[in-house]
């Protein structure tokens, strides 16, 4: 039995936990005005909140696709579909949309609204910025945009003197207008439901995130027994060691885009990151489920690739063993994981003195988009300048993510025109892409050609500018 909160009712229901929630929105609770679309996270008209009550006794708000949560990945939880936002007068998000002409149709309106409220309870700066990207899941045919980020500006006005604070902001966002009072009795709520033990079952699908999951195979998975990591509270953690960061298996894309922790030492990663998914996607998917998946054109997997990560594995009796990331892929879609075993951690060593690391990705679309060719780069240069150690990964142009090989041997070298030359055709050798729909095996070659240069002349850029 399952157990949550929908808007302001508990609910406690015996549907299979694979169940998506868009589905148990719309047809047992018939709450209609979640819309279904795509069905793959890629609109954001099935746009919810998801609420989850932390150790500190406060909730913490994401805005997620229900298109592919499964309801029992909220268990414990409480989500927030528009109809939880009703009331007179509107919200302010609400009342924005209406006085800007920011709805036409109205199809996408709902999903729109809690983007732009989940902004409101999570954005640690509640600036345009940060307001414009919660809205990159959110596709609009109707409006061009501009009166939405008209109301967006508006909103980031009248939240400017708004509380940040963590114990303050609810409550100032509650006298804002932006959420219900109801909102304010939540953790109380939260806490008199049962909460997800955390124990898995080892015999049942793993599903860690299960953005990509959900689209492959969702009839199947209402059939399976699944097991939910984010109910592994123990697994969701970033920190650094030594000169290692440590980032736990349920860790989400999202939380470890803003970690001040990751960002101290890979400030990149905030931008990088945005080039993966939607915030919609970014907020369920975790880095462990982008590696397991196994795409051979994986963002996050390429990233983690180039900085030398490695795995620790836990088994169903709790016992660990370490894989380093470039020899886990054994094949297209295979991994090097034993039955019942899940990422545990993600160790990524730090950059020493010398060191960057870059990103390169080409798709159709900046964001929402799978990668055509992504590639990313680990440089660390000696004080004269020469390469010290370089790693290379590169995605899109194989049948499974891999570091390019035969580097080592420009180690001690200048980092000037004619090394980058031949690095780059190292790189090119190394491709072995295939015509798809994604472009020609030619045109792939030359992308990671040019990706490749793209790396190595920006840091060639910023050398020369220190």
């Amino acid at each position: 039995m399952l157990s949550f909160i929908v808007n302001q009712q508990v609910v406690r229901t015996d549907q299979h936990p694979g169940m998506v929630l868009l589905e148990f929105l719309r047809d047992v609770r018939c709450l209609s005005g979640t819309k279904e679309a795509c069905r793959e996270g890629e609109c954001g008209a099935c746009t919810v909140l998801v609420g989850r009550l932390q150790a500190n006794g406060r909730v913490t708000y994401k805005a997620v696709a229900s298109c592919l949560l499964p309801i029992g990945d909220v268990d414990g939880g409480h989500v927030v579909s528009v109809e939880g936002l009703l009331g007179a007068p509107l919200t302010l998000v609400q009342q924005l949309i209406v006085d800007h002409t920011a709805s036409q149709c109205g199809f996408c309106t709902p999903g729109v609204v809690l983007s732009l409220t989940g902004f409101a309870l999570t954005s640690p700066t509640l600036s345009y910025t940060d307001a414009i990207d919660a809205l990159d899941g959110n596709i609009c045919r109707c409006t061009g945009y501009v009166a939405i980020r008209n109301a967006v500006q508006q909103l980031v006005n009248q939240l400017a003197t708004t509380d940040h604070t963590g114990a303050g902001r609810l409550a100032a966002l509650v006298a804002a207008g932006v959420v219900p009072a109801y909102f304010q009795t939540i953790p109380q709520q939260l806490a008199a439901l049962p909460q997800p033990s955390g124990k898995l079952d080892p015999n049942a699908v793993l599903v860690a995130g299960g953005t990509d999951l959900f689209v492959q195979r969702p009839e199947a998975l209402m059939e399976t027994p699944l097991a939910f990591l984010s109910q592994r509270r123990d697994l969701d953690y970033v920190r650094v060691e030594g000169q290692v960061l440590r980032v736990g298996g349920g860790v989400t894309l999202e939380d470890f885009r803003r970690s001040e922790t990751v960002l101290q030492h890979f400030p990149a990663l905030a931008r990088d990151m945005l080039l993966h998914s939607s915030t919609i996607l970014r907020n369920q998917a975790t880095l462990a489920g982008n590696i397991v998946n196994a795409s051979p054109i994986g963002d996050a997997t390429i990233m983690l690739l180039a900085a030398d990560t490695t795995l620790v594995l836990e088994a169903a009796d709790g016992t660990t063993r370490e894989v380093k990331l470039d020899r886990f892929f054994l094949a297209y879609k295979q991994v090097d994981l034993r039955k019942g075993e899940l990422i545990r951690e993600m160790a990524i060593p730090l950059l020493p003195p010398g060191g960057r690391y870059r990103f390169e990705k080409v798709s159709n679309r900046v964001t929402l988009d799978i990668a055509a060719v992504n590639t990313a780069m680990r440089l660390v240069q000696a004080p004269d300048g020469t390469i010290a150690d370089l790693r290379i990964s590169a995605g899109g142009v194989g049948p499974m993510p891999f570091m390019i090989h035969g580097l080592q041997v420009f180690t001690g070298r200048a980092l000037d025109a004619p090394t980058v030359d031949a690095i780059v055709q190292v790189a090119a050798s190394a491709a072995k892409p295939i015509d798809d729909v994604r472009g020609s095996a030619v045109y792939k070659r030359l992308l990671l050609r040019n990706l490749v240069r793209a790396l190595l002349t920006s840091a060639v850029a910023e050398e020369v500018a220190r």
